[in-house]
């Protein structure tokens, strides 16, 4: 019996001990190396129609998607606008510029004055003479389809002066269209229960699945293991990075380049209708622009440089844009040379756009919008805001 009781005191001081120093690990992970943990804010996105999710309208909030802490302010429609808001007064006036786009335009790693659309705004005003107004609608998740639906319903409600769609070429060339996206929310997250079968699936799914979901969400050291263990991890489908498909050569013949200008063609179009102009923003992806980030993705997937083509994305997306006579701006080249000169373009955690990667976008993409909004006929200028029944229009395409 005193055998037993020494096991069981031994086994207890053992996983206390293991205990003690996974805490002390996680605070040391925390205070030195920082790690971007999964976001599930509730109060940030919600379900909607149509579209799938939105940013909830009229939120004033702090978030931190791993780089630091900055403030996330929505107005009536569930738009990112500055802490402060907007002057009624200059909103009567201004002139209103539509930017579509993903978590890159949503840029909830800086401050809103350091993102595109409010660089865009101080920008644009200073050379315009007048105040402009960015309705950024960009949201995480997001793809062309989407923008082209939030085009459509707001095209049709708001005037305009120009439309600015940022595509990111990581995830934005796609093989299908979507008419339609039925509500959900936009992280998926799994439940713990017994597995139904001895699959190795079925225990993946009901197990490691939902104890991952719960340690991304809350653990930083287990972030900075998943990090460095992203090629086994990758393999087994189980996380890590996704599978940079469109750097491979051989998928230069894919159909997906042809469908994405396709349905940004269908964007301009609209636009064209309501009498505003369209500039396509290219958003190349960390590892095109910075070879230590490829390098670490070429070891984590066994890419062989050979079957890779870095400027691939840009390069077939700019040619089928312009074969339909869209304006577009690619900032593969402009980032690259940025990045030469040492600017940190990315984040080191959050590997969006940084206030650096935001200020080149901004250099490059300002003139062409000028360009475009100076060259418009003036008998199509927008006039004040259209409102329904006396008030903005809601944050659904279906009205709702």
């Amino acid at each position: 019996m005193k055998r037993f009781s020494n096991i069981a005191i031994g086994a207890s001081l053992l996983v206390a001990t293991l205990l003690l120093s996974l805490g002390i690990a996680e605070l040391a992970v925390r205070l030195i190396m920082p790690q971007q943990l999964i976001l599930v804010r509730s109060d940030v996105w919600q379900a909607v129609d149509t579209l799938g999710w939105a940013k909830r309208p009229n939120l004033q909030t702090d978030i931190n998607t791993g780089e630091r802490t900055v403030g996330l302010t929505t107005d009536s429609l569930g738009l990112r606008i500055p802490a402060l808001g907007r002057p009624v007064e200059l909103s009567a006036t201004a002139v209103r510029v539509l930017l579509l786009g993903d978590s890159f335009m949503e840029a909830l790693q800086v401050e809103y004055e350091q993102s595109l659309a409010g660089l865009l705004e101080t920008h644009l005003s200073d050379s315009l003479g007048t105040p402009v107004e960015v309705w950024n609608t960009g949201v995480a998740g997001w793809g062309p389809s989407q923008y082209l639906l939030t085009a459509r319903w707001l095209l049709s409600r708001v005037s305009f002066d120009h439309v600015i769609v940022a595509l990111y070429v990581g995830n934005d060339a796609v093989l299908k269209r979507h008419d339609y996206v039925p509500p959900r929310s936009p992280t998926v997250l799994h439940r713990l229960r017994l597995p139904r079968s001895l699959s190795v699936r079925e225990f993946r799914d009901a197990m490691f699945y939902p104890v991952n979901d719960f340690l991304e969400r809350r653990s930083h050291l287990y972030i900075l293991f998943k990090r460095g263990s992203e090629n086994l991890l990758a393999k087994l489908g189980l996380g890590g990075p996704e599978f940079p498909f469109e750097i491979r050569r051989q998928e230069a013949a894919s159909p997906r380049w042809g469908i994405t200008a396709d349905i940004a063609a269908d964007l301009g179009a609209e636009a064209r209708r309501h009498g505003v102009s369209t500039t396509f923003v290219l958003i190349p992806s960390a590892y095109q622009v910075d070879t230590v980030v490829f390098r670490s993705f070429a070891r984590t997937f066994d890419l062989d440089p050979a079957n890779v083509d870095l400027d691939q994305p840009n390069r077939l997306l700019v040619r089928e844009f312009r074969s339909r006579n869209l304006r577009v701006v690619d900032a593969l080249e402009a980032l690259r040379i940025a990045n030469e000169t040492g600017r940190q373009l990315f984040g080191s955690v959050d590997e969006h756009l940084s206030a650096e990667g935001h200020a080149v976008m901004a250099t490059l993409t300002v003139p062409p919008v000028l360009e475009a909004m100076r060259a418009r006929d003036p008998s199509t200028t927008s006039g004040p805001t259209r409102r329904l029944g006396g008030a903005l229009v809601s944050p659904r395409p279906d009205g709702q």
